[in-house]
């Protein structure tokens, strides 16, 4: 076999060996972590439900009584890599602890094989390639994050920056730009918008200043930007709309909505301390919103060895990752300040720290040059003075370590380590060896703080989130089969049961944890009983009752109990009167405090519908999945028939197959108007944003398909 493949298939082998923990065993889990138990796995666990059912949801009615699925941008469901995933086979209708870290495994294999490919463009040799790889794929802000939507975000960043470069200097400049434009795109599908928004940022100043440098290239810079606009819309025009229809938490004292401005005092929450330039290269536990700054002192010396010997594309690495950790310090720079202040809607990257993706990077592939820089100056004075201070630094390390307290074993390896590098430079070593013993050197102290929070089975002080996704589906089977005398609707006390239980188990939940929830779901105070009688909340999960009056029906193996409420009525009814508010808190006044029969009357917020009087309807669900809804109406007069599911734009009602309007009942319900007799109601979720982000996304490919033909 050619070693121009053997090298992308030893590098695979590297970073499978280097997560032995989760390719080799099965003791060890990444995810036992709380966003992740609580949010993040049921959310893939829901996705992964529907399509091996046959679905796509673009509605998720598992949670706060329905939401839409892409809209919350998190769940991701449109990334490549996710999908392939989610197709997986399931085990007793669950998500495969294995295949879940398979598939932590293969983003960082992606990420460290696309950077390979970009070292590799660049002109650098293959170990030096796989040294970068291993840096950016294992090491730093990917082989600490916690998240699995903001990992994935970043995976594709060398490939940008291989398109990019390319762009500016190959024969076919077109194709090149639509293609780093194309990756840019699919990272804002990722299902986290962070670490893309400072990637957009960074292309699009990138752009601009080459542009402004050539004015040739601004053609280039256009193609490139819209087909990196077209393909995010996929997700993007989804995200703002829920995003201008919701509050957000984002750690302030009460939620914000999208004009809102985030308080500086988030940004400085999440800002990198000053310490953490040490901890690049020295060993800590200390993370910064669920990353470690460490990536290890043999990609910073070869990082610092491919800045000063690099040539003029090392000098704007070395500007990207200056400028990157200047930004991840946050609020210890006017960097941040300034450019909060000045950028409209870069505050919703609340997390300045997420900018060490672009400084592992940019390190990651510095020292790619470094290496082949070392290796080409091994008898130079300069490669001496680096040996002497790699090995002056690793005697520090090691007496720190070892005089100091805590003793960190870590750091006592790091002041080896050190030594050991040194040593390679001081000794004549066939570039072979010289490589191989930096990419071993590299990996084994990037272990020892990557893979230190992956959790063991057999430890008692572990897994202790990781074990809330094996408890309670006794509970789960027991509400499922109370489906069979109508659809369920779960209240869950969050204290006990903090977990996303809807999404995970396939139950319809009147709450749950998400980063915003719209306006008109908040305003409807679910919590009253009230609003929980129009939601048609049936049962309530708990160790005791909420009220004296729920009805225990099962207790789980957990010792959590199902009660059921009295009170409970039907998913779906008809009023034969709606009254008209002009606002807020008229409308709260008919819902939570007048004496107003809720299910003979409903109360909209600006227009209400002529209906007439009468009784004696009957109104019956016929099916329901995320995306539909279908009913049997035998109404006496005419009337609004009425689904207990939140109302949100995009979700479209028919009567007997005729377009009708979705009146927003009560404030935050659907009804549709129905005449007299019987008729077929069908509400769909058609949302305008999805299809419309989907056509872009269509036309971003047609477009860089067309470029590649046409300038062939």
């Amino acid at each position: 076999m050619p070693l121009s493949r053997l090298a992308p298939i030893a590098l695979l082998l590297l970073v499978i060996c280097f997560f032995w923990k989760l390719t080799m065993t099965a003791e060890f889990v990444w995810f036992d972590h709380p966003d992740m138990v609580y949010i993040e796995i049921p959310r893939l666990q829901f996705q992964a439900r529907e399509f091996h059912a046959g679905h796509f949801p673009l509605w998720d009615p598992s949670i706060w009584a329905g939401q839409s699925l892409i809209g919350q941008t998190q769940p991701g469901p449109l990334f490549p890599p996710q999908l392939l995933f989610l197709l997986a086979p399931l085990r007793d209708g669950y998500l495969r602890p294995e295949y879940l870290n398979w598939y932590w495994v293969a983003l960082h294999a992606i990420a460290a094989l696309s950077c390979y490919a970009l070292c590799r463009d660049w002109g650098r040799s293959r170990g030096a390639s796989i040294l970068a790889g291993i840096g950016f794929g294992c090491g730093g802000f990917l082989g600490t994050v916690a998240w699995v939507d903001v990992a994935a975000g970043v995976v594709f960043l060398p490939l940008i920056a291989l398109y990019l470069s390319r762009a500016l200097d190959r024969p076919r400049p077109w194709t090149s730009a639509a293609l780093a434009g194309l990756f840019l795109g699919l990272s804002w599908l990722c299902g986290h918008h962070e670490v893309p928004l400072l990637m957009s940022l960074a292309f699009l100043t990138l752009w601009t200043a080459l542009a402004w440098l050539d004015r040739r290239r601004w053609p280039l810079a256009a193609v490139s930007i819209a087909v990196a606009v077209l393909i995010a819309s996929a997700q993007v025009l989804a995200t703002v709309e829920f995003g201008r229809l919701s509050k957000r938490w984002v750690g302030a004292a009460e939620p914000v909505g999208w004009n809102d401005t985030i308080p500086y005092t988030i940004a400085t929450i999440y800002s990198m301390p000053a310490r953490g330039i040490l901890q690049t290269f020295l060993p800590s536990a200390d993370r910064y919103a669920d990353c470690a700054p460490f990536i290890g002192l043999a990609i910073v010396t070869m990082a610092l060895a491919g800045f000063a010997w690099g040539g003029p594309r090392a000098r704007w690495l070395g500007l990207l990752a200056g400028v990157s950790l200047l930004f991840a310090l946050g609020a210890a720079t006017p960097l941040h300040g300034s450019l909060y202040s000045l950028i409209p809607g870069l505050g919703k990257a609340r997390i300045p720290v997420r900018a060490l993706a672009l400084f592992h990077f940019a390190l990651s592939v510095l020292a790619a040059y470094g290496m082949d820089a070392s290796l080409a100056r091994a008898e130079a004075r300069r490669g001496r003075w680096l040996a002497w201070g790699l090995a002056g630094l690793g005697a520090v390390v090691l007496g720190w370590a070892i005089g100091g307290a805590p003793f960190d074993d870590r750091m006592i390896l790091s002041g080896f380590l050190a030594l050991g590098l040194a040593a390679t430079l001081f000794v004549r070593v066939q570039p072979a060896a010289f490589a191989a013993l930096w990419i071993a050197a590299a990996m084994v102290e990037l272990h020892g703080v990557s893979t230190a929070t992956y959790s063991s089975k057999y430890r008692e002080d572990q897994n202790r989130f990781r074990r809330l996704l094996d408890e309670n589906k006794d509970i789960a089977d027991f509400l499922r089969a109370q489906e069979r005398d109508g659809p369920v609707r779960l209240d869950v006390k969050e204290s006990e049961m903090p977990m996303n239980f809807g999404d995970y188990h396939g139950v319809d939940a009147l709450g749950g944890y998400l980063a915003g929830v719209p306006d008109n779901i908040l305003r409807a105070e679910t919590h009253t009983e009230r609003s929980k009688t129009l939601l048609a909340v049936t049962h309530y999960l708990a160790k005791a009752p909420e009220r004296p009056e729920q009805v225990p029906l099962f207790q789980g193996k957990s010792g959590l109990k199902v009660f059921r409420n009295p009170e409970a009525r039907p998913r779906v009814w008809s009023v034969h009167e709606a009254a008209s508010v002009n606002t807020e808190s008229a409308l709260r006044e008919r819902i939570q405090v007048a004496p107003i029969h809720l299910h003979r009357q409903t109360v909209l917020l600006g227009e209400a519908p002529p209906l007439e009087s009468c009784d004696g309807d009957e109104v019956k669900l016929l099916s329901r999945s995320p995306n539909r809804v279908r009913i049997a109406a035998n109404m006496r007069c005419r009337g609004m028939v009425i689904l207990g599911d939140s109302f949100y734009p995009g979700w479209e009602a028919r009567v007997d197959g005729q377009p009708t309007r979705v009146w927003e009942a009560y404030g935050f319900l659907r009804g549709a108007v129905t005449p007299a007799g019987k008729h077929e109601v069908e509400f769909r979720f058609r949302p305008g944003s999805v299809y419309t982000g989907l056509a872009c996304f269509a036309v971003g490919l047609l477009l860089t398909a067309g470029v590649a033909a046409l300038r062939r």
